[in-house]
């Protein structure tokens, strides 16, 4: 018996119907490793952008490492259980910069903020935060906040450590085109006291990307 008769389609189907009735036939032979799929630890890399769009990634870039990709999808379920509070937001932020991050809010601080504010603290010691990664992650806060909370200002604040016990050579270089930065004090140190020898070079530009809060 032809797969023809065997179909409970009418026979009087054109071709295209035809072919696709026998490829659909034998879908079921093809394997689809779905807890493959679903898992961020082994899903295949070309994959995560989907894997991040179907669990709801606010905040994706495609030249991130690939490991923070996929802790970043990771953290999505839970920042999705807790959106609208506090804890949110932390993991948010951590996810993506996976740096040390605090969150104050206006109850914390009364001195300095108005009722209704918070603003978060970034100590970042994996990468420098440059202006396009803080507008990157405005958008991922206001996504994972509160409605009534406003942000009213990011700190960063960036540390570098150099293991060497004995020499410590440090040359920075930093470069502001734009936003409402205020450099408030840059420091070279080493807790050995044998050697340190410190090169700093700051460059502030004014620039048409200002960094919008709200």
């Amino acid at each position: 018996m032809s797969e023809s008769d065997k179909s409970l389609l009418p026979r009087n189907l054109n071709q295209l119907e035809r072919d696709l009735a026998g490829a659909l036939s034998r879908i079921s032979e093809i394997e689809i490793p779905i807890s493959t799929l679903w898992d961020p630890d082994k899903c295949p890399a070309e994959l995560l952008p989907y894997l991040a769009w179907a669990l709801r990634v606010d905040s994706w870039q495609s030249d991130w490492p690939e490991a923070r990709k996929r802790d970043v999808i990771k953290q999505s379920v839970d920042i999705n259980r807790m959106r609208g509070t506090r804890g949110a937001v932390e993991r948010v932020l951590k996810a993506i910069r996976g740096d040390d991050v605090k969150l104050t809010e206006w109850f914390e601080d009364k001195q300095n903020l108005a009722k209704g504010t918070f603003r978060v603290d970034v100590k970042s010691t994996n990468q420098p935060v440059d202006i396009t990664e803080l507008q990157q992650l405005v958008p991922s806060i206001h996504q994972a906040k509160n409605t009534r909370s406003h942000l009213v200002g990011i700190t960063v604040t960036s540390q570098v450590e150099n293991p060497e016990k004995h020499i410590a050579m440090s040359r920075q270089g930093h470069q502001v085109r734009s936003g409402p930065w205020v450099i408030s004090s840059m420091v070279s140190s080493s807790s050995n006291a044998m050697v340190c020898l410190s090169r700093v070079a700051v460059v502030v530009r004014s620039g048409p990307l200002p960094l919008i809060l709200e």
